[in-house]
């Protein structure tokens, strides 16, 4: 999707979402492989260092795999509205990042949980449309459909039945033998294991459901599409039929303005979405305790120092939306610069070989399940920084620059997770440390007399933390360094159970105060390490035109002069990181700011470190190399903590649509059908859609 326009008053870029879509099987097409995708398995294996001589590349067959494991071709089956003039409907595009892999069957055998993951279309201009989908699976009605499988699973069962005896060295009289004894027994197994009948078993087939929208709100997209999700699966029917809800939030729920909250209405509960307002921190959606559980502090420090330095990384998961969650969040805390390569969090079939482009890019893979990592074939590129999410494990560069203060920033970070109780090596191997420091704790609140309630004073978490495997490594290289660590504290817990468990709402709360102070942690060390960049900023042009006229041969930045102003122990990053993309970008919005509206991030920026210089009066003191903790995190985010407390936008509640009633009376199976069916009346969705 891309484009740009003018949009009037109650276009398109002033609502909630832009689209609401609908992916699938398309029953008249029957059961298409999916050439891209078999393309996509088949270049997967050549990077485990795997082929598979039974795979027909020309076809899109590959005869190796079970049929239910096989890729098949996905459709939009539908789309509301049918475009947008600014934003056109992309339907390649929305489909291949709807079902990345094509259609998925499964039995009644196979594990059918709903999953969700987001998705991101970067336009040519640099603006982003975000996709969130929810995808399930629903039983495959179609007697020619269910036959077809049935028939390739015969297909497949006869071919490496074939294979077997084709690889026997015995004679004729031998296998002949060996069919009547051992592998008639094994021909059995593996046709009532390894197949489909259509008279036993019920096959189901993966649709998805999906809202695409011009900014990230991950929580509220996800709560409504759950809530659209079980009105469906539920046999008792929703308040309203269907089409009223996804009406609602297409044409009647509008953008929060900035540093408002909203509220708008599911199927079955309120949500509440809430956007900063201009000089705080921008919209981040995406829950960074994920991030951090999934890679490890010190990992996550790694990767983000090879992100701004705008190396190669690649991203490794089962799991799509840990790969989006991943590559959010760490460019979330890029602020105040910003991504300016390759970004593809998400990486379709058709993409793969971005892999071999010599170009900076941060991508996402997914891996295949029961994939030897040790034998993955990656591209041999000196900068290439791999992270496998799901075995909390990276591949670094052999040498590039630590990041400034990288023991004291991480002993930071490590008290702002622990007030939230995540450990700072992750979840994934939590060490026995940590186990014991989580039992120990619910010891002493079992036996101190008092329910549960923790006192007032402070935890000594040096006490309670050692041995943990971070800490002790933190201490080790302080000691060799000769850095002096601070003591970490741990006060009253920001949010109180019940019951030992945390609700919904409270969680989201917890998740968002955490972002919050994480995000302040990161800020606040570049507003400390660029206080004074802009008496380095050369301002050469007369005016704009001239500017952007000769932008390729002027020097923008004294970087020399920057660079003997600095801390010695900043250097070795320092002089990396100026020469970067991002930092140039960063200083053409500072020239360009001169003529033109402040870029919102660097607006930001810019008053933070007025802020800190009203508490420096003398200018040296903003150049020591000495370390500076954030000492905003206790204010940090309350207002938009009070606006997802409190909405101060209500969006009008869903209705009956004028039409419904007249097409209910001509049509039993209205409203069931939609939009979860194949099929749809195409004078209805006129009737309710224009």
């Amino acid at each position: 999707m891309s484009g740009s326009g003018n949009p009037g008053p109650g276009a398109a870029p002033c609502r909630f979402a832009h689209y609401f879509v609908l992916c699938g099987i398309d029953a008249e097409s029957g059961l298409e492989p999916d050439e891209l995708a078999v393309l996509y398995q088949y270049l997967q294996a050549d990077l485990h260092g795997k082929s598979s001589d039974t795979t027909d590349k020309t076809s899109g067959e590959n005869f190796d795999q079970s049929p239910l494991r096989r890729t098949f071709k996905s459709k939009v089956l539908a789309h509301y509205p049918q475009n947008i003039e600014w934003n056109p409907f992309d339907q390649d595009a929305v489909n291949m990042l709807c079902m990345p892999k094509g259609l998925s069957f499964r039995t009644q055998a196979d594990n059918r949980d709903p999953q969700l993951h987001s998705f991101i279309i970067t336009r040519e201009d640099g603006s982003r449309t975000y996709g969130f989908v929810l995808t399930f699976y629903e039983e495959v009605t179609s007697k020619q459909i269910c036959t077809a499988m049935q028939t390739l699973y015969q297909m497949h069962n006869a071919e490496q039945y074939s294979s077997v005896c084709a690889s026997s060295s015995c004679s004729m009289d031998s296998l002949a033998s060996s069919i009547d004894e051992g592998d008639a027994t094994s021909l059995a197994k593996l046709q009532r294991y390894n197949s489909y009948d259509i008279s036993r078993d019920t096959l189901y087939v993966s649709k998805c459901i999906c809202l695409i929208t011009p900014l990230p709100f991950m929580q509220a997209c996800k709560k409504f599409l759950i809530q659209l999700y079980k009105a469906v699966t539920s046999q008792q029917p929703p308040p309203l039929p269907l089409e009223s809800y996804i009406h609602n939030i297409l044409y009647e729920v509008p953008l929060p303005p900035p540093g408002r909250s909203l509220k708008f209405y599911g199927v079955y509960e309120p949500i509440i979405c809430q956007r900063p307002g201009p000089n705080e921190l921008p919209l981040s959606d995406y829950p960074l305790r994920e991030v951090f559980e999934l890679l490890g502090l010190e990992n996550l420090v790694q990767v983000f120092t090879c992100v701004l330095l705008e190396m190669q990384i690649l991203l490794y998961s089962q799991d799509y939306q840990r790969l989006m969650t991943v590559a959010e969040g760490i460019t979330t805390l890029l602020f105040p610069f910003q991504w300016q390569h390759v970004y593809v969090p998400i990486l379709p079939a058709s993409l793969l070989h971005f892999l071999d482009a010599p170009v900076p890019y941060l991508m996402g893979l997914q891996s295949k399940e029961g994939t030897d990592r040790s034998k993955l074939e990656l591209p041999q590129e000196a900068n290439l920084c791999f992270v496998d999410i799901d075995n909390h494990f990276i591949e670094l560069p052999e040498e590039f620059p630590q990041f400034p203060n990288k023991l004291e920033f991480i002993q930071e970070i490590s008290e702002v997770l622990l007030q939230f109780g995540i450990p700072p090596e992750g979840n994934l191997h939590c060490s026995d440390s940590a186990t014991k420091l989580k039992n120990l704790v619910l010891s002493d609140l079992v036996n101190d007399k008092k329910n549960g309630n923790i006192p007032s004073n402070t935890l000594n978490m040096y006490e309670l933390l050692k041995g943990n495997e971070t800490i002790a490594r933190l201490q080790a290289l302080a000691k060799r360094t000769g850095v002096t660590m601070e003591k970490m504290t741990i006060t009253t817990p920001l949010t109180e159970e019940k019951d030992g468990k945390l609700s919904c709402e409270e969680l989201e709360l917890r998740d968002y105060k955490l972002n919050v102070q994480l995000r302040e942690v990161f800020a606040n060390r570049f507003t400390q390490m660029f206080a004074d960049y802009e008496a380095f900023v050369i301002q050469a042009a007369p005016d704009m035109e001239s500017w952007l006229t000769n932008r390729e041969q002027m020097q923008n930045f004294d970087k020399a002069s920057f660079l003997s102003d600095q801390p010695e122990p900043y250097l070795p990053f320092l002089s990396h990181f100026i020469e970067t993309q991002m930092f140039a970008t960063f200083i053409d919005n500072k020239i360009m700011s001169q003529w033109e509206e402040k870029d919102p991030f660097l607006r930001v920026f810019d008053s933070r470190i007025e802020k800190i210089r009203l508490y420096n009066v003398r200018a040296p003191a903003l150049r020591t190399s000495n370390y500076q903790k954030c000492s905003t995190l206790k204010e940090a985010g309350q207002l938009s903590i009070q606006r997802l407390v409190l909405a101060d936008i209500v969006a009008p509640e869903p209705h009956i649509l004028s039409c419904e009633k007249q097409q209910t009376d001509s049509n039993t199976n209205f409203p069931s059908y939609l939009p979860f069916t194949v099929y749809v009346t195409p004078t209805l969705i006129q009737h309710l859609f224009v």
